[in-house]
């Protein structure tokens, strides 16, 4: 039998999301917007800090320098402002931290898969008048839609009846 347990820390009214906030599996998230805010630190004293918010969920995560990096390298840029609308993936690794053994927040050095839902693409493809059409459909779907199986197989049906 599962169980669902709650963490301790749930218990409390924290401003942002920590360790304990995520459970068992990596959360897929999307930017929504990156920010500067000012926050307590570990002294009491307020920091200026760089948070980030996520179109999934209520409170933002302070993103320290590791993170920052990640999503860098993930989606390739790293000016803030092109953040927002970029998925990433969330999850927890132990790491040593003023002096105590702790979960922190990760994001993945993996940039999440898109999820296509062929149904429209495969509409669109299917009311192509003639080729000259079907190509300017295709240009207009987006990478994922041109790399999924259906989509792909839906065009090459469509190519063939309209030759």
């Amino acid at each position: 039998m599962n169980e669902s347990k709650t963490h301790w820390k749930n218990n409390f009214d924290y401003t942002y999301l920590g360790g304990y906030s995520i459970e068992d599996e990596d959360l897929e998230l999307t930017i929504s917007k990156v920010q500067n805010e000012m926050v307590k630190g570990q002294s009491g004293r307020d920091e200026s800090c760089m948070v980030i918010y996520f179109e999934e969920l209520d409170k933002g995560m302070i993103c320290n320098k590791t993170n920052a990096k990640t999503i860098t390298t993930v989606h390739g840029t790293p000016y803030i402002e092109e953040w927002p609308g970029k998925k990433i993936l969330l999850g927890t690794e132990r790491v040593s931290a003023f002096g105590e053994t702790t979960d922190a927040l990760r994001i993945r050095q993996i940039k999440p898969k898109t999820k296509v839902d062929p149904k429209q693409a495969v509409a669109k493809l299917k009311g192509a008048l003639d080729i000259a059409d079907l190509q300017s459909i295709w240009k207009s779907l987006s990478k994922p839609e041109q790399q999924n199986k259906t989509i792909i197989n839906t065009k090459n049906t469509m190519k063939n009846e309209l030759n």
